[in-house]
This record gives structure tokens, C-alpha cells and sequence, in this order.
């Protein structure tokens, strides 16, 4: 049994790094650039890796698209986000704000991260996804985390299960 779990966990582990290097890039803007070709740090992708295995969940089998906006104001007219925020998930595509910007305040694996958190709990009850992530990232000073924790059981897998809408 041991050697199956760690099987599994070695074909989580390549299965994501797989499908997360091999993002789906598609222009966003009229000019048809591409806007993020970069690679995902390792430090994210084993993150990632950790949540799935304490969800016992897989990644999704769309794809996720990342567009780095070329300036703030892009990010801003592209998303209506403030500067505060710095990535935005939504139907299978990430913005973030420019990330030499997201490198210089500190944030831009953490940012990552998270939206890509968004991007394994897309069928997650919209209402529970912030302050899972939060909750799971350890930022447990959000209203949102207090929100989760309200109906959280102590069962991740299950929560997400039995909270999943698609």
C-alpha cells in the first residue's frame, strides 16, 4: 500500500509539472500578444503539488491560461482590479499585474499560487474558494478565512467535495 501511495504521489507530481509547463497561451488583448510564456518557479509547483495531496484532488483537465499585463493600468482596465491585487482567476485564465512589479513588492510566487489555487477549485462554491486559499496560504487575518472556518469540518477532500458545483 505504501509503495502505491508513493507511486501516485510521483505521478501527481509529474502530471503537474507537465500540464502546468504546458499552459494553454492564448492573446488576451487586441494586439494578439502573448503575455506570459515564462516559466512556473519550482517553489510554486511543489506548493501546488502539497495542496493537491492534502485535498486528495487532481488538477483540472482544462488547461489554465497566464497573461502578464504589460503595466499596472493594463491590469487595471483589463480586470477593473485595484493595484491592490495582484492576479485575477477567472474562467480558466490568470491576469497578473506586470511581474517585475509583483518580484519587486515580494508577491509574485505567493500571487501565483494562489490564483492557481483558483484554477484546481474552479467547481469549488465560489463562496468557500478565498478563505480556503487564505486559510491553506496561512493568512488567517481575512474575513474570508473566518467565513471558511464557520463551515469547515476539518476534512479537506470532503469539504471540497461536498462543496463542489459542476
Amino acid at each position: 500500500m505504501e509503495n502505491i501511495l508513493k507511486s501516485l504521489h510521483t505521478f501527481t507530481i509529474c502530471t503537474t509539472r507537465i500540464l502546468t509547463l504546458s499552459l494553454i497561451l492564448i492573446p488576451l488583448l487586441l494586439n494578439s500578444q502573448i503575455l506570459f510564456e515564462k516559466q512556473i518557479p519550482d517553489t510554486v509547483l511543489i506548493k501546488l503539488d502539497e495542496f493537491l495531496s492534502e485535498a486528495s484532488i487532481t488538477i483540472p483537465k482544462r488547461s489554465v491560461a497566464i497573461f502578464e499585463s504589460r503595466s499596472l493600468q493594463e491590469f487595471n482596465k483589463v480586470t477593473g482590479m485595484p493595484y491592490s491585487v495582484g492576479g485575477v482567476y477567472f474562467d480558466f485564465k490568470i491576469i497578473l499585474q506586470p511581474i517585475n512589479i509583483l518580484k519587486k513588492k515580494g508577491v509574485y510566487e505567493k500571487v501565483l499560487l494562489h490564483e492557481l489555487l483558483h484554477w484546481v477549485l474552479y467547481g469549488l462554491d465560489e463562496k468557500y474558494q478565498e478563505g480556503l486559499i487564505y486559510w491553506w496560504l496561512e493568512e488567517y487575518d481575512r474575513k474570508e478565512v473566518e467565513d471558511f472556518l464557520n463551515v469547515f469540518d476539518g476534512n479537506l477532500h470532503n469539504f471540497i467535495i461536498s462543496h463542489w458545483n459542476e
